[in-house]
This record gives C-alpha cells, sequence and structure tokens, in this order.
C-alpha cells in the first residue's frame, strides 16, 4: 500500500518507511511471539490456581492507588537514590517507547483502514520529542545500570548469565531505535527539513553522523537494523515471562491484590479447622493461597530484602530473596504435576527440604524485608505459615521454642526463671487493680505486659510510666494478677491455637472490666491489640506509652523542662515503627527533655531490628552474629552518649549489646519513659 498523500509542507513521515510490504510479516511474527508470551503467562497461571483461594478484590479504589503510588510512582524503588534514578529512567524511557511504537502501529492501521492519518502537524512533532526522549531515557538508564552491575557492581546484585542478556537487549533496542531513526532522517529529512529533523534531536545527531554514506548504503543500512530491532524485540518479549523480567508483568498485579489488613495483623486460622483439619499452616506448595504463589512469581532477585534483613547480617541461615527463589524454583519444578495430578517426589519436601527449619526460625519477624521490597512480595506470612506447620503438625520445635510456649500455657507468660509476679512491681506504689477499682471507671487501662511486669530492668521502666501517669493526673487502672500474655509470642512462633486461647482468655477479661481503652509500653502488645484482636472480635482504642506521653506533654498536662544534657540516639521499635507507623512521637519526647538526638546510619522504616522480634528474645540461635551486637555497634557509631528506646525488647536488647561491646559504663540506656520521670515538673498541691 503506497503512503497517503500528504502536503509537502506538513511534517509526518512514511510509516514504515523503507520497509513496504514485508510489514505485513512484522505482524505475522508479533503474532507468533505474542503467542509465546501468553502460553508463558497461562502456564504461571494455572500454577498460581493451585493455592488456596483469598479474596482480594475488596477496596477497589485502595488498590488501584496502591498500583498508582508503588508501580507508576515507584516509590519504593525510589527510596535509594542511584539504584532509583536508574529504575526510574528504564521504567520511564520503556514506557515511552512501548506508546510510542504502539501509536505507529495505530497509525498504520489508520491508514490502512480509514485512508486517513493523525500522525501528522505538529502532533507528529511532539512524538517525535516524546519518543526521543523515550529512547535517550532508556539508554542513559541502562547504561547506569551497567555501571552499577558490572564496573562497580552493589554488594547485593547476583550475576547470571540472564542479566546481561536483559541488559544487552535493552541497550540494543535503544541503540538500535536511534540508528533506525538516524538513518531515515539522513535519507528523507536533514536536506530537506531540518526543522522537522530538530525534533528528534538524538536521531538529527546520528543522521549528521551517517549523512556521508550515500543513500543507497544508508537505505541498506536501515533495512538491515530495522529487521534486526523488530526481530529481537519480539522474541525478547516472548522471554519475559519466562525469566526474571516477568516482574515487569506481575508487580502492578502484586500491587494490586497488596494485603489491605493492618501490616501488624498475620492470618488467622479459622477457629473451625482447628477441629477438623489433619494439617495446619502450609506443609506443601498448594497450602500457600494464590498470591503467596504470585509472589513467587514476581521476585525480580534485587536483593533490598536482605540488604539489612537482621538474619542475613548476622550470618543466619535466612536470606529473603532465597527463600522466595527457593520457593519459586520449588514451584516450577513440582507445580506441572500438581496441575495434571500426576506424583511428584514425596522424598523432596517443601519445609525440611527445600526450606530447612533453621531457615525459618532465623527470622525475626522484623518486616524489613516486605517494607523494602519494590514488588511488594510478603515474606513474613509465608514464614509464619511454615513455622505454623512445623509446630501444630511436624511438632519440630526448637527446644527453647518448645519452653517458652509451655511458659505461656501453663504460667501465663513466656518467661523461664523469672522470680517475680504480676503484682511485684507496684507492691509499694498504692495501685488499684481493676477488680478493686470504685466509683467513676479509670481513663485507661494500663496493660503492663509480661517483660514490664517481670524482668528486673524494665521494671523500672514500668514503675517510671506510673509516675509519669501520676504526676499528669491520669485515672489508671492496672489488670495485676489477672493479666496474662497476650499470645504475641505464641502466634510469631507458630502456635496459632496458644495465641487464639490467650487471646479469648484477654479479651473476656477485659470485657468483664468494660476496658474500652488501653495503654500498653509493650510494641508487641500494643500490636496485638490493635491490629489483631480485632481478628477475635475484640476492638479497643490502644495507645503505646510514647504517644500516650507525648500527648500529655502537647496538651499541657504534663510539663518537662528541657534539663537532660548530652547526645543520644533513638532505636525504632519495629513493632512500633514499620509494623505501626509509630516514628515520631518518641523523637518528639527526647527533643522535649532537652537531649540532642542524633539519628543512626539504619533509622525510622530503614531501621535494623534489636533482634527480639519473631520469638527471638525468648530464644539464642547459635549460628553468626548476634543481632543485638550488630545493631548496638550501630548506636555507638554515632558517638551518642545515650541510647532511647520505647519497647521492653530493644531495652534487654541494648543492655545485653551494650555491655558485650563493653560500653555500658560509658553510654547509658533510657526508655523514652525514663527520660520525661526525670524532667518532668512535679506537681506541688496548694
Amino acid at each position: 500500500m503506497r503512503p497517503l498523500p500528504l502536503p509537502d509542507s506538513l511534517p509526518h513521515r512514511e510509516i514504515y518507511f523503507n520497509i513496504g510490504l514485508e510489514r505485513m510479516f512484522i505482524y505475522f511474527f508479533m503474532a507468533l511471539m505474542l503467542a509465546v508470551f501468553f502460553a508463558g503467562i497461562v502456564r504461571v497461571m494455572r500454577l498460581w490456581a493451585l493455592g488456596r483461594p483469598e479474596m482480594r478484590t475488596d477496596r477497589l479504589l485502595e488498590r488501584l492507588g496502591s498500583v498508582w503510588v508503588f508501580i507508576v510512582g515507584q516509590r519504593r524503588v525510589r527510596r535509594e537514590a542511584s539504584a532509583g534514578s536508574m529504575h526510574l529512567l528504564v521504567f520511564f524511557g520503556f514506557t515511552i517507547l512501548v506508546i510510542a511504537t504502539a501509536i505507529v502501529a495505530l497509525e498504520d492501521w489508520a491508514q490502512l483502514v480509514t485512508k486517513r492519518s493523525f500522525l501528522n502537524g505538529f502532533p507528529y512533532l511532539v512524538y517525535s520529542l516524546f519518543a526521543d526522549i523515550g529512547g535517550l531515557m532508556l539508554v542513559v538508564g541502562i547504561v547506569w545500570a551497567i555501571v552499577r552491575r558490572y564496573v562497580r557492581p552493589a554488594r547485593r546484585l547476583l550475576h547470571q548469565p540472564t542479566d546481561a542478556i536483559h541488559v544487552a537487549a535493552l541497550l540494543f533496542f535503544g541503540v538500535s531505535g536511534f540508528f533506525i531513526e538516524g538513518f531515515r532522517i539522513a535519507i528523507t529529512e536533514l536536506d530537506t527539513h531540518l526543522d522537522w529533523a530538530a525534533w528528534s534531536p538524538v536521531g538529527t545527531l546520528v543522521a549528521f553522523a551517517v549523512q556521508g554514506l550515500g543513500e543507497p548504503l544508508l537505505r541498506a543500512a536501515h533495512r538491515f537494523t530495522y529487521w534486526s530491532h523488530i526481530t529481537l524485540v519480539f522474541a525478547w518479549l516472548a522471554y519475559i515471562p519466562y525469566s526474571k523480567m516477568a516482574h515487569i508483568l506481575y508487580a502492578p498485579l502484586n500491587a494490586f491484590f497488596v494485603p489491605l489488613k493492618p501490616k501488624g495483623a498475620l492470618t488467622p486460622i479459622p477457629a473451625w479447622e482447628f477441629e477438623t483439619a489433619e494439617t495446619f499452616g502450609v506443609g506443601k506448595l498448594e497450602e500457600f493461597n494464590w498470591k503467596d504463589l504470585l509472589d513467587l512469581s514476581t521476585c525480580m532477585e534485587c536483593g533490598r530484602c536482605e540488604e539489612w534483613c537482621p538474619a542475613s547480617v548476622s550470618e543466619k541461615p535466612l536470606s529473603p530473596r532465597r527463600l522466595i527463589t527457593s520457593l519459586r524454583d520449588y514451584m516450577l519444578e513440582v507445580g506441572p504435576a500438581l496441575v495434571t495430578h500426576q506424583p511428584i517426589d514425596v522424598e523432596k519436601r517443601m519445609v525440611g527440604d527445600i526450606i530447612l527449619d533453621d531457615v525459618l526460625w532465623s527470622c525475626t519477624t522484623c518486616r524489613y524485608c516486605q517494607e523494602t521490597c519494590p514488588v511488594m512480595i510478603e515474606h513474613v506470612d509465608k514464614i509464619i505459615d511454615m513455622r505454623r506447620y512445623l509446630v501444630l503438625t511436624e511438632a519440630r520445635i526448637p527446644e527453647a521454642v518448645q519452653t517458652t510456649l509451655a511458659n505461656i500455657e501453663r504460667r501465663g507468660h513466656p518467661w523461664r526463671g523469672t522470680q517475680h509476679t504480676r503484682t511485684d512491681w507496684f507492691a509499694d506504689l498504692g495501685l488499684k487493680t481493676l477488680a478493686e477499682w470504685e466509683g467513676e471507671p479509670p481513663e485507661v487501662l494500663f496493660w503492663v505486659g509480661c517483660t514490664g511486669a517481670l524482668v528486673d530492668r524494665n521494671i523500672q521502666v514500668t514503675r517510671a510510666i506510673v509516675e509519669v501517669l501520676q504526676t499528669a493526673g491520669v485515672r489508671f487502672g492496672i489488670l495485676g494478677a489477672e493479666e496474662t500474655c497476650t499470645g504475641d509470642p505464641a502466634r510469631r512462633m507458630g502456635n496459632e491455637l496458644l495465641f487464639q486461647m490467650q487471646a479469648q482468655q484477654v479479651i473476656a477479661t477485659l470485657e468483664q472490666h468494660g476496658v474500652t481503652k488501653i495503654l500498653t509500653g509493650c510494641p508487641h502488645c500494643f500490636n496485638t491489640f490493635s491490629s489483631e484482636y480485632p481478628q477475635l472480635g475484640g476492638r479497643y482504642e490502644v495507645m503505646h506509652h510514647s504517644q500516650f506521653i507525648n500527648e500529655l506533654i502537647a496538651s499541657g498536662r504534663l510539663t518537662v523542662e528541657r534539663n537532660a544534657d548530652g547526645t543520644v540516639t533513638y532505636h525504632d521499635s519495629c513493632y512500633l515503627g514499620r509494623y505501626n507507623g509509630v516514628y515520631d512521637q518518641p523523637r518528639a519526647i527526647v527533643d522535649a527533655v532537652g537531649m540532642q538526638r542524633v539519628e543512626m546510619a539504619l533509622s525510622r522504616d530503614r531501621g535494623m531490628c534489636c533482634g527480639a522480634g519473631g520469638g527471638h528474645a525468648f530464644m539464642s540461635m547459635s549460628i553468626g552474629e548476634r543481632v543485638n551486637y550488630i545493631r548496638a555497634q550501630q548506636a555507638l557509631d554515632t558517638g551518642a552518649q545515650a541510647v532511647a528506646v520505647a519497647c521492653p525488647f530493644c531495652m534487654q536488647m541494648f543492655d545485653d549489646g551494650l555491655r558485650a561491646k563493653g560500653a555500658a559504663d560509658q553510654v547509658k540506656l533510657y526508655d523514652v519513659a525514663e527520660l520525661v520521670a526525670k524532667s518532668m515538673v512535679k506537681k506541688t498541691s496548694s
């Protein structure tokens, strides 16, 4: 078909210049490659369908917003300046080129079907500039990627042969596209329509460079480059679903199907399953839900998840990246047989052989991996599901875990060897329990927690909180002997049944006393009350003591003097920070007492775990370095004279870590409540 006749004065270009009727082969080859492409997608979707059903289509606007923020806006990718900028260039450059190519195809079909053209005049000039910008972004981004990967490689990057294929392919697409454009401009526009060519600045530079070759050679070079370009583009497109580049297809799905439950809420095992099910947790591939299996296909192996994972950094067996890729490889190995109901190698257990027990017990559930993952993979939930299988189905439990769970079940707290009772800490304070409270109900229940009531160093913190509350005139009550473990350690260790038993007991006690508002000094209790008890019908207004005290100061109910001196660094508790977004209030308290605050290199949502989460406060792995020693050193590296925390487990870990580093006498350790107790103005009666 001859090109549509357009006025020579109207900016335009011939679609499929120098190609002729052979362009029909393009559509044939594209259809063939798309068939291979979609076959790969269907293949993996059949594997996802092996998973248990789970509803992830509610709250449509929020899910679309998640795609906009995390995929289009690249929020998590941009958290790292260098890698983020590089990825933004590649992502948007590639996206622009896809759009530009689609516009060319539409123009071709418009000319063929309607005998009209829309890609001419000023829109054509804007299109030309748009396409050149996209190509330049892609080339610059890929060159940047080559430098990061092969010249000055980032520590976390893996080097696989397929990575070089993708990098080389994308670079070739960008560079060859400019040469195709340059050859065309040299033939059609350089001498006659330089004003048009100027809207394709990179292509025009190429055109000037090759202009002296002469038209016959330019046409031959154009055809060779064009067919090389188009053939490799569609071949690469067909390869995408079979490679790690599949993340460009599945990441938007993962962003759309992201969990909208509270970050700190694990998915419960329905109560009826404890009566009827033969196995619990996840021990087989098909016991994951379908979104878990989608996660496995989405991993781009960037390694961000393990860069500051406390287990990886301390040389424990767990690598979040390797966990996901091992499960993915296992899914690709046994999944097709499961789809067709063929027997699989039963000797190769998913939990125990593919994923070793020590890998699962290495996790501190700090959520660093999930918060940093650019494609929203849910690592922690999978680990807990497999722990549930070990504990509830296989009874393969480390001795320390078994002891902790037995303590919770028999004694109502996880601590072994404590000589304290739930009432010892306040025996001399004249406090009333809710059972003893008369008259108007208290303003708030102060939930002390197991560690705050039973561990010596944290009893000091608990008493400091009480002193602050009393000074501020807060009417509060406590449960005393009626208080028991919320079940958080049991749930994180995989004993969901014990968690639910503890939760039901606590909820019944709170209901008996009409409790609606809870204050607690433990981020784990805080998270359990606010995020997980609603699953079982327990709904309360919950505040952490750092939030409550900061509110007392801000409202004027509590006055503090800026008399504390020296420098202090604040450590973010994972269950207060990453899980519940409480970063500013503890820091505001530190600032209010007058200390000069310095931040650790890893802080706020990038803060490193103290090492206590996921039950590690009650067990010690002999593999690798202790996590709390690493975190204590990070605090010491700031040169601060004090460390402030807002969590009883963090207090324990830093206390041990600073002692191990020989710095306990030089660097003081405080809970933020203790800083306030030292600086507040005591009210005097008139």
